[in-house]
């Protein structure tokens, strides 16, 4: 797996958008859009209010928002999620204990 390129730690707040063609591992409390060109990753402590969009998305915090990825959505033991899950066929992992409101769009692979 290649390494984070982008993180932000559990001291920060923050809001606006953010965009990244590296990994990105949120543990901060953020307000806003985040687009990777290769991995979105929420940790624990990490809260996000908004659309996230990448090929794959791990959740193991609290989001609020869409989650977009173009090959998997993985819903770790501690996760929160309330929003759409839009993913490929096949691309969604969940662990027990990992909580989803919201509607679960599956698409044919392009």
């Amino acid at each position: 797996m290649k390494l984070v390129k982008g993180y932000l730690g559990s001291d920060l707040q923050m809001e606006g958008s953010l965009e990244s063609k590296e990994s990105i591992r949120i543990d901060a409390t953020y307000i806003g859009s985040v687009l990777s060109e290769h991995s979105v990753i929420v940790g624990a402590l990490g809260k996000v209010k908004g659309h996230i969009q990448s090929p794959v998305i791990k959740i193991d915090g609290w989001v609020e928002g869409d989650l977009n990825a173009t090959k998997l959505v993985e819903v770790l033991g501690n996760a929160h999620i309330e929003g759409d899950i839009i993913t490929p066929i096949g691309g969604l992992k969940m662990q027990i204990g990992g909580k989803f409101e919201g509607k679960l769009i599956m698409n044919s692979a392009k």
